[in-house]
């Protein structure tokens, strides 16, 4: 029998690829997603129920959305992998829970390692560490068995051009495709670990393939990329003059996070160069890829 596999937001940025790669592998593949409600633990639960793993990435991700709508936030993502945490542990299904490495802010460690402090500073991030306690709760009490992968900042063309066009890089190639203005907010020197999304889709598959469980896993890029950087190799594809805004009263300068374990247990490591990334994504953005 096939091993399968529940993806909650199989229809989005990540998820979409995900799927492809996990069938390519010969799993057999499952998507729950919009207009179907994570809330909804009736069909959630005879969505996960025969399954031998979920991967959560059903998610509110937008920053600017999140903290305007806090209880929204509360909701789909804590409330809602609540629910998947439960049915799961009930169930005996493996879950792998997406969370981020903004949940480390400010680092008050360097570089942040998986067993260190953390320190979200913005609604996602908390909503991400509440789900995190979640999973280990459920793992504690019920013996949940699961994974926490946390995410750097993807970015990467998916299968369609409008996904997660919130995105400064998706913002700044399309403004690079148009040969317009770009705005960034602060100084733009906040650095992230950006981790191209075929590498991101690459590790995952391997945890499956590798049976990994009960760990807390770093999965981002080796670069540290400032926006001004991103926003310079934009400038270099056809993008314009650049507008500096205030600030969000949220965000954190810098990210740098240890890749260690992620190399020691799926032998897994970012593969793809930033620039070669970027570039890939305007070819992408301009129907030449």
């Amino acid at each position: 029998m096939k091993y399968r596999i529940l993806i909650t937001g199989g229809k989005g940025y990540i998820g979409s690829k995900l799927v492809l790669a996990l069938e390519k592998n010969g799993y057999e593949v499952e998507t729950y997603d919009l207009p179907r409600n994570i809330l909804d633990t009736e069909e959630l639960e005879k969505a996960i129920k025969g399954k031998d793993a979920v991967y959560h990435l059903a998610a509110l991700a937008e920053l600017s959305y999140t903290d305007a709508h806090p209880q929204e936030t509360y909701e789909v993502n804590i409330a809602g992998t609540n629910n998947i945490a439960r049915i799961c542990a009930e169930n005996n299904v493996l879950l792998h829970f997406i969370s981020t490495c903004c949940i480390y802010g400010n680092p008050l460690e360097c570089p942040s390692k998986e067993d260190r402090l953390i320190n979200p500073s913005d609604t996602y991030a908390m909503s991400k560490a509440a789900g995190e306690y979640l999973v280990k709760m459920w793992g504690l009490a019920k013996g949940l068995k699961y994974n926490i992968l946390r995410f750097g900042t993807v970015y990467g063309q998916s299968l369609k051009k409008e996904m997660r066009s919130d995105m400064c890089i998706q913002k700044f190639v399309e403004a690079a495709t148009n040969k317009k203005p770009m705005e960034i907010t602060g100084d733009g020197e906040q650095s992230r670990n950006f981790v191209h999304i075929n590498d991101l889709v690459r590790a995952m598959v391997l945890l499956t393939e590798k049976g990994i469980v009960g760990e807390t896993i770093n999965l981002g890029g080796k670069e540290k990329i400032s926006i001004n950087k991103i926003a310079e190799c934009a400038q270099e594809l056809g993008a314009r003059e650049i507008t500096y805004v205030p600030s969000r009263k949220d965000d954190f300068l810098d990210q740098d996070v240890s890749l260690d374990k992620a190399k020691k247990l799926l032998g897994w490591e970012p593969e793809i160069k930033f620039k070669d990334g970027i570039k890939s994504m305007y070819a992408f953005y301009n129907n030449s890829e």
